[in-house]
């Protein structure tokens, strides 16, 4: 487990103001008291970053004071190990310079596509960003940036993120399931984040359904993830049939104008993610699941996942969107700048 204390309450209330100005958040929870304005942040106001490193995007966000929240995104270097926590710097130094900074940050969030290993540095189940399995990411960026960020998954980052700004300890455990490029799971268990002994707890890629457990692919990706990410989307409407180059915004567009091919494609994402929410109610049993990324967290997928989850024995299923949307795993990243990691 992760425990993290706000080091002061102004510095959260300053970066709630600032991504409910800009649109990130949609209202801070009503027992928060917000700022006015970001703008008039007191000048002893710590900046806090907040990075979010996928395997097609890297998103990088700044809260200061007089600069409100500053933020760019690249493309990830395909390259992967030396060239991405490069880029990762390099944005970190570009936004504090945008922002009138002196120096970078010494508080840095940062969510990865993978596992972590907080004793070698390394990250482990991270296919989307190719050697960082042999790479000392930790010691690398510490080296590239003068400070040590945090680093943590990045599905876990998500739902410290929805549970931090929005849901509040009030909503009890959490499950945030992100499907996008691949498929994770963040949990959020006695108001703590869960990473369980090595770092893989909610690497559920890895479900032995969806595809052969043994295939060549699923021994790298998951039998899970092969199917449930956009790939796999991708490879499932081609193999029913339907009209080549479409991406996966297009399927989801296909499948409301009645594509029935695409239709059949979202409806079987929602039974594989409803057997997901299964699996993690035997296990945790949460309060809340959250359904995230870019492919969880579209409305059709939402509704096809309760649809496989109606008239199921037990408590009733309690499943809902992100509410941070594409911003959760960076809201997250920078809630846990805000914060002492104990």
């Amino acid at each position: 487990m992760q425990s993290m204390t706000p080091v002061e309450v102004d510095s959260t209330a300053w970066v709630r103001r600032a991504l409910t100005d800009r649109g990130w958040l949609l209202s801070g929870r009503p027992s928060v008291a917000e700022p006015a304005s970001v703008d008039a942040a007191p000048a002893g106001l710590e900046p806090v970053v907040g990075v979010d490193v996928g395997g097609t995007k890297i998103h990088v966000a700044l809260v200061g004071p007089g600069a409100g929240l500053v933020d760019e995104t690249v493309d990830t270097d395909r390259r992967g190990g030396r060239h991405v926590t490069a880029q990762v710097a390099g944005l970190v130094v570009k936004l504090s310079e945008l922002a009138g900074l002196d120096a970078v940050p010494r508080r840095i969030g940062i969510g990865i596509p993978g596992a972590p290993d907080l004793d070698r540095g390394t990250v482990a189940h991270a296919p989307n960003v190719p050697g960082w399995d042999r790479l000392d990411v930790f010691g690398d960026l510490a080296e590239r940036l003068g400070v040590r960020p945090s680093l943590y998954n990045d599905v876990n980052l998500a739902a410290w993120g929805e549970r931090f700004w929005d849901l509040g300890p009030a909503a009890g455990d959490l499950a945030f399931v992100a499907v996008g490029t691949g498929i994770g799971l963040g949990l959020v268990l006695g108001d703590q984040l869960h990473r369980g002994g090595h770092g893989l707890a909610g690497e559920i890629g890895d479900l032995p359904f969806g595809a052969d457990p043994y295939a060549p692919e699923s021994l790298v990706r998951g039998p899970l993830e092969t199917v449930v990410s956009g790939q796999g989307v991708l490879d499932a409407y081609l193999r029913a049939g339907g009209t080549p180059g479409l991406g996966v915004r297009g399927i989801f567009d296909a499948a409301g104008a009645g594509d029935p091919a695409a239709a059949t494609v979202i409806d079987d994402v929602g039974r594989l993610l409803a057997m997901a929410l299964r699996a993690i109610r035997a296990i945790v049993d949460p309060d809340v699941y959250v359904l995230g990324g870019g492919i969880g967290s579209r409305p059709e997928t939402l509704a096809a996942t309760r649809r496989w989850l109606t008239g199921l024995a037990g408590p009733a299923w309690r499943v809902r969107s992100s509410v941070l949307g594409p911003y959760a795993t960076v809201a997250g990243a920078l809630a846990v700048a805000c914060a002492d990691a104990a």
